[in-house]
This record gives C-alpha cells, structure tokens and sequence, in this order.
C-alpha cells in the first residue's frame, strides 16, 4: 500500500463536514438541486445570499477534498476495484465541484440566465451522483476486509437513480437517503484511516 491513510481520512473527513454544512445552509431554500421549482430556488438564492455563499464555496472546497479523498483510496489499495471507485468518486467531484459556484454567479445575472447557471449546476450534481453510485459499488468489492462495506453498496445503489435528479424531482428526493448514507460510509471509513496502524 501506498499513501498516507491520515492524511486520506483526512480529506475524507474534511469532505463530510464540509458537505453537512453546505446542506445546513440550503435549508430554508425552495428545491435546491432539484428541477421541481427553478425559479424557486433561484427567488431563495436572492433572498439568502450569504447561505448561497457559505453553501457554494461548501461544497466546492467540500468536493475538492472528497476527489482527494478518492484519488487516496485507489493509491491506497491498489486494486483494481478500488481504482474504479477512487477514480469514479474524484471525477464526479471534481466535475461537481466546478459547477457548485453557479448561484453565486446566478445572484448578479438576468433571471433567466440566472435559472440557467442553476440547470447547470443542477446537472453536474447529478454527474456526480451518478459517479459516486458506481464507486461506492466498486468500493464495495475493494474492501472485503471492512465492517462498513455493505453501507458502500446500499448508499452506491441509491445513490444511481440521483443521476436523473436534472430531470427528475423524484429522483432529486433519493438525496434525503443517498446524502446521509454515503456521509456515514464516508465519515466511518475516514475515521478507520485516522487511527493509528497496530503494531
């Protein structure tokens, strides 16, 4: 193995307490992330400017840290599966991550191209649910050896149909389940990198 598990766990750790705070933020919001109400949401990134700021910059240093998260993980292991899920889990952040900006930039634009830029983020979003639902299943198979990685499969097979939440507000509803599952597989596999190896 190589790469330091601290520093992983780290980064791990780092990406769920900064995603649970952007999620904090948003909720007074109108259907954040979901396409039931566009205008809605964006009417709520108007009014709350400051949680649209604390929730963007959140989840896009948030997401950075998760991609390094995934990117340790395959460097860790060194298996094929687990390649697949680092791979999968940072490209889908990392893609996240450059649209997570987008209200804030929808703040000072017409409202229809204000509605645009959160289409647009909102897409993204769904990209990396997507990817993050094939590397958790890859995840899965990588980590026999562990007690949470039936939690990796449950949260990865939720965490799929989110890919169609840019279409779909039933599908932008699965968040409330694929969030918190894959913030506790995230956060117990973070936590058993952070302690010390036995000797």
């Amino acid at each position: 193995m190589t790469g330091s598990p601290r520093a992983i766990g780290l980064f791990g750790l780092i990406g769920v307490v900064l995603n649970i705070v952007a999620v904090g933020a948003l909720q007074p919001f109108t259907s954040p992330y979901s396409p039931a109400d566009i205008p809605g949401w964006l009417a709520s990134c108007v009014q709350y400017p400051v949680r649209t700021a604390v929730s963007s910059f959140a989840f896009t240093f948030g997401l950075v840290a998760l991609a390094a998260f995934g990117l340790g993980f395959a460097l860790l292991r060194r298996t094929g599966p687990a390649v697949i899920a680092g791979a999968f889990i940072a490209f889908g952040a990392l893609l996240d991550a450059a649209g997570t900006p987008a209200p804030l930039v929808a703040l000072n634009t017409e409202p229809a191209l204000g509605q645009a830029f959160l289409r647009f983020t909102l897409l993204l979003d769904a990209t990396f649910n997507g990817c993050l639902g094939v590397g958790l299943i890859a995840a899965f198979v990588a980590t026999p050896d562990t007690r949470w990685r039936w939690l990796a499969l449950a949260s990865g097979l939720v965490s799929l149909p989110v890919a169609f939440q840019w279409a779909s507000a039933d599908a932008a509803r699965l968040l409330a389940l694929a969030g918190p599952a894959w913030l506790v597989w995230m956060a117990a596999t973070s936590i058993q990198l952070l302690r010390p190896a036995e000797p």
